[in-house]
């Protein structure tokens, strides 16, 4: 859970780092069966754009939850 003390725009940050973590993994689980079934693309370019984009929307998730988290040089305790 997030602290109830936390700033509004490091709220926001990692709501914007879930969302994009899920929004990614929906990407990845139905992103190929979409492209290949309504768009009708070929089946392994189908297939390879939604694994590599599914998995390149969770990093960069993940990405900003760790550099959200991490401490910056320029603030001290």
């Amino acid at each position: 859970m997030t602290d109830s003390k936390a700033p509004v725009s490091q709220k926001i940050i990692q709501g914007c780092s879930r969302l994009l973590l899920w929004v990614g993994a929906a990407v990845f689980l139905v992103g190929d069966a979409f492209l290949y079934e309504i768009k009708h693309v070929n089946f392994f370019l189908s297939l390879a754009i939604g694994i590599v984009g599914g998995l390149l929307v969770m990093v960069l998730g993940a990405g900003i939850a760790v550099a959200s988290k991490s401490p910056r040089s320029g603030q001290h305790l």
